[in-house]
Order: C-alpha cells, then sequence, then structure tokens
C-alpha cells in the first residue's frame, strides 16, 4: 500500500502540460480550445496600441514559460482568426531588421523578430517583404510591428491594421510546466499501469 501512495504521489507531482499544440498556422480557432490546452493569456492590446520596441520588456507579464504563441482577432471576439506556436527562443530569435529574407522555421511556421522591427509568422517558405511588414499580406500569417509609435500591422490579409482598434493582438504562454518528450509520454502511462496493477493487488489481498 505505501508502494501505491509513493507512485500516485510521484504522478501527482508531474507538471502539467499543454493539450493543445498545433503545429503550422491555424486559422478560426475558438479560444475555448486555447485556453482549455493549456495555455495562458498573457498579453493583448489593440491592433492600433504600439507594442513596444523590444519583446523582451513588453511581455513581462508572460512569466519563464518555454513556449509562446501569437494570435489575432476582431476585438472581444470567441474566435481566433489565426495563431502560431512555437518555443520563446524560435519565436525571438533575430532574423535582423531589414527585408533580408531571414527566417527562422520552427514548428511549422516561418518566424521573424527583431525589436524595433517587427514580430510575425508566416507559412513555411510563402513570400514575404518584411519591410517592415509585407504590404502584401499573406492567409495564415500575421505581423505586428516592434515600435514605440505604431501598433499592428495584418492578421491574415486583412492588413494596414495599425491604427485598428477593431482588431487585437494576443499572446499565449505555456508556463505551468515542461510539454513532454516522447520517452516522457511511455514513463507516464507506464506509471498510471503500475497504479492500475498495485491497486488490483491490494484489492485481492484484501478478498
Amino acid at each position: 500500500m505505501r508502494k501505491l501512495v509513493a507512485i500516485a504521489a510521484a504522478l501527482a507531482a508531474t507538471p502539467a502540460f499543454a493539450t493543445y499544440l498545433p503545429v503550422g498556422p491555424q486559422k478560426d480557432v475558438p479560444l475555448a480550445t486555447v485556453l482549455g490546452g493549456g495555455w495562458t493569456l498573457c498579453y493583448s492590446a489593440t491592433m492600433a496600441a504600439p507594442f513596444g520596441t523590444s519583446a523582451a520588456d513588453t511581455l513581462t507579464g508572460c512569466g519563464a514559460g518555454s513556449r509562446i504563441m501569437l494570435a489575432g482577432r476582431r476585438t472581444g471576439a470567441d474566435t481566433l482568426l489565426v495563431l502560431a506556436q512555437t518555443t520563446k527562443a524560435d519565436a525571438f530569435a533575430d532574423t535582423g531588421a531589414d527585408d533580408n529574407g531571414i527566417y527562422t522555421t520552427s514548428n511549422g511556421a516561418d518566424w521573424f523578430y527583431a525589436a524595433d522591427w517587427s514580430w510575425g509568422f508566416k507559412p513555411v517558405g510563402a513570400p514575404f517583404m518584411k519591410l517592415t511588414c509585407s504590404f502584401f499580406a499573406l492567409d495564415s500569417s500575421m505581423c505586428i510591428h516592434t515600435s514605440e509609435f505604431v501598433g499592428g500591422f495584418s492578421i491574415n490579409t486583412l492588413a494596414d491594421l495599425s491604427h485598428s482598434t477593431e482588431y487585437e493582438k494576443l499572446v499565449f504562454v505555456f508556463g505551468g510546466g515542461v510539454i513532454p518528450e516522447p520517452g516522457s509520454w511511455v514513463m507516464l502511462i507506464a506509471g498510471f499501469g503500475l497504479v492500475g496493477r498495485a491497486a488490483r493487488r491490494s484489492a485481492a489481498a484484501i478478498a
């Protein structure tokens, strides 16, 4: 019985993990899917609101979570028009404040970021002009200015939103634990199996 309690305690101590882990840009996703999938909203502002020149400074409320999600929606809507998620390291890898064709391809999307320039994502390999955001906004993409003076620019093909209060930019973080590697899944499943087997043995001994 003591062994059963120890195993159960170990499983209870296992960190929570995100269950909604989309690969590549996603469109028309219910907000409830994201929030129910282990993500926490840590930043929101209209596209008109300046983001600031540094993501590190602006997103201090996003904590130390390992993954970040950028999304856009009509202000107050329950459905996100587009979103993409990846590691913080890849989302904020410096790709240069220039239309240089440099992107960080991560989790099915091309990410770009430069302080006092822009931040966003697009479909892998799709043409894009980083000036600072492409005037030819792409479907399944999003771009916001990292500037003290202007806010966002595009959500999907909706462009020139830098002064719009009808649309919002949102950032979610997964900060409740770690996302398990395949080996961790195996260990977790095996742990549940051990708990079940121990419970059956305990019941048989009592009988």
